[in-house]
C-alpha cells in the first residue's frame, strides 16, 4: 500500500487529556453512505456480497458506481438499483414494493380493518397489498376483536380466515 501523511492540530488545555484517532482509511474522502428505504426488510447485495439491509440507519461503502440487488426470498422479490457513492455524502435509494392479493374472511362475519386502515366487511376477495407483513383486525359486535398477522408475498396468495365465535 502507498505511504500517506496525515496531519490534524489539537490543543489540549493544562492539566487535561485529548485523544486523537487517525484510521487507514479516511472515511469522508474514500467513502460515502447508502440510505434505502423499502416497505419492508430486504437484504442488500453487492456482486453477491451481502453489504447490510434496509433496516440499517446507514451503510458506509467506498466512492463509485455501485449495482445492488435487494433481496427478500421468503416475498418472492428480487430488484436490482444503481447508486453513485460520492465522497462524504449521503445517497439514497427507494424502492417502490409491487403488490399481491389476500383474501379475507371470517365466520360468522367482521368488519376489517388493515394497518389501521378500514377495508370493509368480510368475505374480502383479492385485496391488493404491498408485499410484506401486515396487520388484519376482524371486529364483530357480539363477538369481540380478533388480531392476525397476514404476509403478502409474491409466491402465493395469502389467505386469513378467523373464527370470531372460538375464544
Amino acid at each position: 500500500m502507498g505511504a500517506r501523511t496525515h496531519k490534524r492540530s489539537i490543543r489540549v488545555a493544562a492539566g487535561g487529556t485529548a485523544s486523537l484517532v487517525f484510521t487507514n482509511t479516511p472515511a469522508a474522502i474514500e467513502s460515502g453512505w447508502l440510505v434505502s428505504r423499502a416497505g419492508t426488510p430486504l437484504q442488500i447485495f453487492e456482486r453477491g456480497r451481502l453489504v447490510g439491509t434496509t433496516d440499517s440507519e446507514r451503510i458506509l461503502l467506498p466512492v463509485g458506481n455501485h449495482d445492488f440487488e435487494f433481496v427478500a426470498d421468503t416475498l418472492g422479490f428480487r430488484a436490482r438499483r444503481s447508486a453513485n457513492i460520492s465522497a462524504g455524502q449521503t445517497t439514497t435509494v427507494t424502492l417502490s414494493l409491487p403488490r399481491a392479493a389476500v383474501n379475507l374472511n371470517a365466520v360468522p362475519w367482521a368488519e376489517v380493518a388493515v394497518d389501521g386502515k378500514e377495508i370493509g366487511q368480510t368475505p374480502i376477495a383479492n385485496l391488493m397489498l404491498t408485499i410484506g407483513t401486515h396487520q388484519v383486525s376482524f371486529r364483530h359486535p357480539q363477538f369481540g376483536e380478533k388480531q392476525a398477522a397476514v404476509t403478502v408475498s409474491l409466491q402465493e396468495a395469502a389467505r386469513v380466515a378467523v373464527d370470531m365465535r372460538a375464544r
